[in-house]
């Protein structure tokens, strides 16, 4: 196991995570435009892309899932979003220590989610295994809680919701509404 450190300030910038070869990604029926994609390396893991990435086609980054790095921050600044979230081309990610920019953040649409650590801006590490965290597969997961992956031939169906009267505008100018709006009676 290893974990990443910036190399400035010697911040502690991950879990410790296991190298993996770099999978090719979700297949683009998995991969929806309306929702945030799964990420492309499973928790606890992390691999090595020696092709030319980004803006500055820096090579050998470190690809790792998004919930596995802690201790850093968004630099609003170099943030760019393609159609609705960040596109990863600029390195936006900085290390919450010393600020340095350190990595790329990818979460748009039709694109898997990944973080990649520049090679030149991190340390890796070695640590012992965490033999704790080996049994339980829930243990590396986000602090958020997502449903699986909806793999329906029409998933880009909204999901039903349940109609609230209560929030609908309506116009100002009609008639009735002040009644409507000024009413006595208990509520139901």
């Amino acid at each position: 196991m290893e974990r990443f450190r910036c190399a400035n300030c010697g911040n502690t910038l991950s879990v410790p995570v296991r190298l993996v070869d770099l999978p090719a990604g979700p297949h683009m029926s998995l991969l929806d435009c309306h929702h945030v994609n799964p990420p492309l390396l499973d928790p606890g893991s992390y691999a090595i892309d020696d092709a030319a990435y980004g803006r500055d086609q820096v090579t050998g980054t470190f690809v790792l899932s998004p919930g596995d790095v802690r201790g850093t921050r968004f630099v609003h600044d170099r943030v760019h979003t393609g159609c609705w979230s960040l596109v990863g081309w600029i390195p936006c990610v900085a290390c919450q220590g010393c600020d340095t920019v350190v990595a790329s953040r990818t979460d748009d649409c039709p694109v898997a989610q990944d973080l990649r650590f520049l090679p030149a801006t991190v340390v890796r590490e070695r640590c012992a295994d965490e033999p704790d965290r080996a049994g339980d597969p829930f243990a590396l997961t986000a602090d958020w809680d997502r449903p699986a992956l909806d793999t329906r031939r029409n998933r880009w169906l909204p999901e039903p919701t349940r109609p609230r009267p209560e929030l609908v505008a309506t116009r100002w100018g009609g008639r009735g509404v002040r009644d409507d709006l000024f009413r006595d009676d208990p509520p139901a």
